[in-house]
């Protein structure tokens, strides 16, 4: 019989020759009372080495980076000691930063930027503490911190953190610590250099489609073309083929059409992933569709919609409430419509939007590993490290203790790589075929099979008082729910997916309501970057300068005299003096202005734009972005000109259409993308942040900020150049790469 040593865990951890912090950091006093989960790890060595665990995914938003910038700053160390780990994931309750997070909502940062400086504070008064012991000082006043030096002044020495680790080990946490003022801020709000850069340029990076194990053999997914669609028979495995595995759609990944226990795609196993791509394209494969696959089209979708429009079903308050369901978002006391009815001067505009597809650089993919009853070990690009590990537990039949996921780097997420499908049909081919497996998803089978950005209809109505002024203001979005497929169930006022961005607007509107259906189609739709702002900020913009327009009136004055939110305002005028507003711009062109919000940041966009063969062309765009506190603002300038290159792509070729339930655009030579010649100057202005930030004003995201208000700029510019107004998107709805 092995003995048992009387060491409880701090004094492990001190005989370890170094400092590690598991530190709760509660949100809320709720969490307070109940939590003894990990949210960050910090390790100090006795070697002075640092190491920061970071659960959050890598998919090219600098998120790593910006977390060690914040955990430096009160830790008083400089980033380029920090040495960044991935963490794994834990079913735990809170989720740990150090140990997995969802990678969603532009939510990595400022959502934990409180939490990681209290982390070093709280870290480095442990290490003073530690040092105050071993010189015998016990005035705080008397020591000072450099780059994780200890410097007692009265007699000028000297210790490091390494050298105090293992005695801080042995301290308890302070309750809390003291921050680094704002003023005297060396790491947060500078462009410092990214640690993953070097990895992406030099080829270490390990995305998902890198990954190799010992004994790795190929798979290669296809699909039903039809969602909803189910596997007739098995055909029988290809020569020099291993397997043909089908797969079914699980708990946990069902969305729309894709019913749990629906056999909708088969695997081919191979022993490389060009085989088993071939042998799948050569496949013979008979599918059965659903009954209603002919009214699975674009056209009925459309039409659908319009008649939403007019006729869904009031909201009932412990009712089913299925789709084509009218929710109220919001309704001010004064009524909207009788505002209308008697208004001096009415207008209405109908805006629509397509699906679109996320079109990641790197399709989806999933390695696993898997010894039945004994191991499950998963490498995967993933956006939802904890859900993944969930559902892994939940198919394989394994503890969590006896799975391991590596999160890679993702080539790209979007929000689809926060979906489980993929990793789902992985775990379903390795248990069949007994050894580790890549699956692997052709580019056909990423653009045929998303979960796409909702398509939509919106009608938009305002009256007009004698004197110009919003009287009223009604506003009813029809578009398909993203939580209602997650099997949400819907309060009064319905996904706020669906109405974000278009409710609570800072605008002096006089009596207003805001409205939400959820559409009957059941295309799989999913969290596309900026999510419902890229849709409503689209309409509520372009209506803004459409009454504007019939006001005759300079449309970015219009914004200015009617905002009533001072952020909004400042933001606004930023990105127009950026642009040199109410000057003249270079012969045949024209500019556009808009405004949003999303995620608690505040964006403003200047679109200019001159005329091609066919419609408009970007040639410079100003952006201005509040987002309360900035940690890395080169990491912002980068995030808002990609995400502002997405929406380009998104509002002038992005769409997928479907018949009878099959998507119709395939990959991207029939999608177009914005080529390098093409692409416009761009300048980003970021609001300064407050003297000293309060921890009770929200902090701002940015990664999809770019997003929402380029399109209505856009359109809004186009209008203004052309007299055209557009209000259907994308401008090139049949563009493909072959277009000049």
């Amino acid at each position: 019989m092995q003995a048992t040593l009387p060491l409880d865990r701090r004094q492990f951890l001190a005989g370890s020759g170094g400092l590690t912090l598991a530190l709760f950091l509660p949100a809320n006093p709720a969490e307070a009372a109940a939590g003894t989960a990990v949210n960050s790890w910090l390790t100090i060595g006795s070697d002075d080495s640092i190491q920061l665990t970071i659960g959050c995914s890598d998919m090219g938003q600098g998120s790593f980076s910006g977390l060690a910038q914040i955990l430096c700053e009160d830790l008083m160390v400089d980033l380029g000691r920090v040495k960044l780990v991935q963490g794994a994931p834990t079913l735990a309750v809170p989720a740990p930063v150090g140990t997995a997070i969802n990678t969603v909502g532009s939510g990595v940062t400022r959502g934990n930027f409180w939490k990681l400086r209290d982390a070093g504070a709280m870290a480095r008064e442990m290490l003073v503490a530690a040092a105050m012991t071993q010189i015998g000082d016990g005035t705080r006043s008397n020591y000072s911190v450099n780059n994780g030096i200890i410097l007692h002044g009265p007699s000028g020495r000297t210790l490091s953190y390494g050298q105090v680790a293992a005695a801080a080990a042995l301290l308890p946490p302070p309750a809390s610590a003291p921050l680094v003022p704002d003023s005297q801020f060396r790491c947060i709000g500078k462009t410092l250099a990214r640690s993953d850069i070097p990895l992406k340029v030099d080829g270490s990076a390990v995305y998902g489609l890198d990954v190799r194990v010992p004994g790795m053999v190929y798979a290669v997914i296809r699909h039903c073309p039809s969602f909803g669609g189910k596997l007739a028979a098995l055909p029988a495995t290809p020569t020099g083929m291993l397997a043909i595995v089908p797969t079914q759609v699980m708990a946990g990944t069902a969305r729309g059409a894709e019913t749990v226990g629906n056999v909708n795609a088969v695997a081919v196993v191979g022993p490389t992933t060009w085989d088993a791509w071939q042998a799948a394209k050569r496949l013979s494969l008979k599918w059965t569709l659903p009954a209603n696959a002919a009214s699975l089209n674009s056209n009925q979708f459309m039409l659908d919609a319009q008649a939403l429009m007019s006729n869904a079903t009031a909201y009932v308050p412990g009712a089913t409430n299925p789709p084509g369901t009218l929710y109220t978002v919001e309704r001010s006391t004064a009524d909207a419509n009788v505002a209308i009815a008697s208004a001096a001067k009415t207008l209405e505009a109908m805006y629509s939007l397509p699906y679109v597809a996320h079109a990641c650089m790197e399709v989806l993919n999933c390695t696993v590993s898997f010894v039945p009853g004994q191991r499950c070990e998963v490498w995967a690009p993933t956006q939802s490290a904890k859900s993944a590990l969930s559902l892994i537990c939940a198919i394989t039949g394994l503890g969590a203790d006896k799975v391991t996921l590596h999160t890679t780097y993702l080539g790209g997420g979007l929000g689809r790589k926060a979906e489980l499908d993929f990793i789902s049909q992985a775990l379903q081919v390795a248990m069949a075929v007994q050894r580790p497996v890549k699956l692997m998803w052709p580019r056909e089978e990423d653009f045929t099979h998303d979960q796409y950005r909702p398509m939509a209809l919106v009608r938009a109505r305002v009256g007009l008082d004698a004197n110009g002024q919003i009287a009223g203001w009604t506003y009813r979005n029809v578009s398909p729910s993203i939580l209602g497929q997650r099997g949400a169930n819907l309060g009064a006022t319905g996904d706020s997916q669906g109405s974000e961005a278009s409710n609570a607007l800072p605008y002096n509107f006089g009596a207003r309501l805001t409205e939400w259906v959820s559409h009957t189609a059941p295309i799989p739709v999913g969290f596309w970057r900026s999510v419902g702002a890229s849709i409503n900020t689209f309409a509520v913009e372009s209506m803004i300068d459409e009454v504007a327009a019939s006001l005759g009136q300079d449309s970015f004055q219009f914004r200015r005299a009617r905002l009533n939110n001072p952020r909004w305002l400042a933001v606004l005028e930023a990105a127009a003096q950026a642009a040199g507003w109410g000057t003249a711009g270079p012969a045949g062109t024209a500019r556009g202005i808009a405004i949003g919000s999303a995620f608690n940041s505040i964006v403003a966009q200047v679109v200019e734009v001159r005329a091609g063969t066919a419609g408009p062309v970007v040639t410079r765009v100003w952006v201005a972005i509040d987002c309360y506190m900035t940690v890395n603002p080169g990491s912002v300038e980068a995030q808002i000109v990609g995400g502002v290159v997405h929406a380009i792509n998104a509002a002038l070729y992005g769409r997928q259409t479907f018949v009878n339930g099959a998507a119709q655009v395939k990959n991207f030579n029939n999608s177009r993308m914005l080529r390098l010649n093409e692409m416009p100057a761009f300048a980003v202005k970021i609001m300064p942040p407050p003297a000293a930030a309060d921890r009770t004003v929200p902090l701002g995201g940015v990664g999809e900020l770019g997003v929402p208000t380029f399109a209505p700029a856009l359109a809004n510019a186009w209008f203004k150049l052309s007299g055209k107004r557009v209000r259907s998107l994308p401008f090139y709805p049949n563009a493909t790469m072959s277009d000049g």
